[in-house]
């Protein structure tokens, strides 16, 4: 009973995963089953519509019934929750201080904090608010907005005093639009002298931006470009990763 449980859940992981319809043989190929075995599965399943069948094509893919569980299964996933064991184990990587910031209007609020094990810091705790355009964490946060809000913090605040720490607009334009195409940010001393910081997004099971997770570091441990470059490649792994505990599904091309 259990083994032909765990058949069914892993006939549905390789339907999500790969994002098209597939043939009785394909599925049966793809998991080393017998065909009247995946043929069993998948009538099950059609019953319930957790996967439809073209009748022109004779292939399946899942279907409506798994959205409304998707959904709830998300909202009963706390961010912080679902956060503290990604952030330490980014901590352990690293060794350094790792945020969870979120956006609340104008401003990014630090809801999270993991310690290094360093005794040189950069003093960031929770409940921390700077403008999201002050350093890499809260930039991501800047640059996945909507354009239509993107265009209201340049007016509110980056073309009025507000601005700290000043930046010339059509810099920060081009600074935001490289960080979305990319999907990571990098600061150096954006309010903080001789630190780096390294950022990257955190999205939800709609697909829209929730959070974003980073560390800062002060400069002079930061040594060589290989060094930086590992850097960012972890910290966008476990945000990735946490996206992906969230619910997130990133969009895939589908293969003809």
């Amino acid at each position: 009973m259990i083994q032909s449980l765990l058949r069914s859940l892993e006939l549905l992981e390789v339907l999500k995963e790969r994002n098209r319809s597939f043939s009785i043989a394909e599925l049966a190929d793809t998991m080393n089953l017998p065909p009247s075995t995946v043929h069993r599965i998948l009538q099950t399943f059609c019953e319930k519509k957790y996967v439809i069948r073209d009748e022109r094509s004779h292939t399946y893919r899942l279907g409506p019934a798994l959205i409304p569980l998707g959904k709830a299964a998300s909202k009963g996933i706390r961010l912080q929750d679902a956060a503290k064991p990604v952030l330490a184990a980014l901590s352990e990587q690293t060794g350094e201080d790792v945020y969870l910031i979120i956006q609340v209007g104008s401003k990014g609020l630090v809801i999270e904090k993991v310690d290094g094990p360093s005794h040189l810091k950069v003093v960031e705790e929770f409940g921390y608010e700077m403008h999201l355009h002050c350093g890499a964490i809260r930039k991501v946060l800047l640059a996945f907005q909507s354009p239509n809000f993107i265009d209201e913090y340049f007016q509110n605040i980056i073309m009025q005093d507000k601005a700290f720490p000043y930046v010339r607009p059509a810099d920060l334009r081009a600074e935001l639009d490289k960080i979305k195409a990319e999907g990571i940010a990098i600061s150096r001393g954006d309010y903080v002298t001789d630190a780096i910081g390294i950022g990257a997004p955190v999205f939800n099971a709609d697909g829209d931006i929730c959070a974003s997770i980073g560390i800062i570091a002060p400069e002079l441990r930061i040594t060589t470009p290989e060094y930086l470059a590992n850097l960012q490649a972890q910290v966008k792994r476990y945000a990735v990763e946490l996206s992906y505990d969230l619910g997130y599904m990133p969009r895939q091309s589908v293969m003809p």
